[in-house]
């Protein structure tokens, strides 16, 4: 299976309408093709229109389509793109190794193509005037958002992660406006973020989320919505378990920022930390 850009238009073709699932299908089709084209040859060839072209790129997180040709050009010229690969029954540990080292590349690479710029800005902006930062997910989100608060910990802000959601409820109702909420699912349609969600919103406080790219209500609700890759159904979804790392390579890429805009701070506080550290395991 092809990566990148093929893999992201096959995970959300089910979910786009049926016009902008019709450029979908053409793409798909003429991967070599687009990089030559115009958007209103697109729009023909696929019996659409103009219109339709920009919704499924935008249905991609793409600002038009020049960037659709920009990432098809970039994608067809590479050789080495291995994309998601399922397992299967029986498999030697060697060919799981290579699936899974596969899998994980892939989703850095493409989570790396929906990291965007202004909004990692709005983002750090948002972190930086916080009084406090409260990290929510649920499963495997659950240990990213520990990660979060422990990065922003060290470095001085009030960063609390909590997996209980009713005592998370309640640490919500008296949190301030300038404190901020930041949500974080795969699917980006967890029920308990989502209602997190909204009584951080009722609370005025800011919103940050990071889902998998694509339409779902926690983007929506979010103040600035963070994107990570999206890997392809599959029987045993093991695509699905690089999301995991998709995610932690986003706080990563957000926390990196965050420290890069307070440098001299940031390192002095990382060594504090860890002379606290080495004080517990000191002979008395």
């Amino acid at each position: 299976m092809k990566g990148g850009i093929y893999s992201q238009i096959g995970a959300v073709r089910e979910e786009l309408p049926s016009s902008s699932r019709k450029v979908a299908d053409y793409v798909l089709t003429h991967m070599n093709q687009i990089a030559r084209m115009t958007i209103h040859q697109l729009a023909e060839e696929s019996d659409t229109s103009a219109a339709a072209v920009v919704r499924f790129c935008r249905a991609l997180g793409l600002k038009g389509y020049p960037e659709l040709r920009m990432r098809i050009s970039a994608d067809t010229a590479r050789t080495d793109l291995k994309g998601y690969h399922d397992i299967e029954k029986d498999e030697r540990p060697v060919d799981l190794i290579e699936k899974t080292l596969s899998n994980s590349i892939q989703a850095l690479q493409d989570t790396a193509k929906q990291l965007n710029d202004e909004r990692i800005a709005d983002a750090i902006d948002v972190i930086d005037q916080a009084r406090a930062i409260y990290f929510y997910g649920i499963g495997a989100s659950h240990v990213v958002a520990e990660d979060a608060a422990q990065k922003w910990t060290r470095v001085g802000k009030v960063a609390i992660q909590e997996t209980d959601q009713h005592l998370l409820a309640t640490i919500l109702a008296n949190a301030r406006k300038e404190d901020v909420f930041f949500a974080i699912s795969y699917s980006g349609e967890t029920e308990e973020v989502v209602e997190l969600i909204r009584l951080a919103k009722i609370q005025g406080l800011k919103v940050i989320s990071l889902t998998r790219f694509g339409d779902n209500r926690i983007s929506q609700l979010a103040d600035i919505a963070l994107w990570t890759s999206r890997a392809p159904e599959a029987p045993l979804r093991s695509a699905a378990l690089s999301s995991r790392l998709a995610q932690l390579f986003a706080i990563d890429v957000l926390f990196l920022s965050y420290a890069a805009g307070h440098y001299e701070d940031t390192l002095e506080r990382l060594q504090y930390t860890r002379e606290s550290v080495k004080t517990l395991h000191q002979k008395k």
